[in-house]
């Protein structure tokens, strides 16, 4: 994993998009589990095809940035709040969106990744898996949301409430 500045991120987005590459990024919080820096943001990004990973690190959250690499990898329903009422609730996800709703309720923040089948990250190979992490006092909170098929109906009520609470703006 090589570092960069967060100026690069955007474009080697775009030129991987363009390029057909199989990419994908984590924003990484700084008690989360996968990052390797307990005091720093760090937003990763790779590509698949190539095993090309860069890592850029930062005093604060990248959330305008998230947003934008949603849209691009994902495309602009992926953080619709419209696509993400109508999206219909598997079995368990009604649950956690609930569990997520009370904790955005009373300002517990939280940050999920979706795990691409093959992600160097993903404990269960072969398998989508939306982790949710958050972090209180009594220590860290998982939730494994795991799918044979891309989540692609689960994604945008977990993004529209992460973007929720991470960005006033939202």
């Amino acid at each position: 994993m090589r570092e960069t500045h967060v100026e690069r991120i955007p474009e080697l987005a775009a030129l991987w998009e363009d390029q057909g590459k199989i990419w994908y990024f984590h924003m990484l919080t700084p008690d989360c589990a996968l990052n390797q820096q307990d005091v720093k943001y760090a937003l990763v990004m790779g590509n698949s095809t190539d095993s090309d990973t860069w890592v850029v690190y930062s005093n604060q959250e990248l959330v305008k940035l998230g947003q934008a690499l949603v849209r691009m990898l994902h495309g602009d329903a992926a953080i619709n709040v419209e696509a993400a009422a109508s999206s219909p609730a598997r079995l368990g996800l009604a649950s956690i969106l609930k569990q997520l709703d009370r904790l955005n309720a009373t300002g517990q923040r939280w940050h999920h990744h979706l795990l691409f089948s093959d992600c160097v990250f993903n404990n269960h190979p072969g398998i989508w898996t939306i982790l949710i992490e958050q972090v209180d006092e009594d220590g860290m909170m998982n939730i494994n949301l795991l799918s044979e098929e891309e989540p692609v109906d689960d994604l945008p009520q977990i993004e529209v409430s992460y973007y929720g609470q991470a960005d006033p703006d939202f």
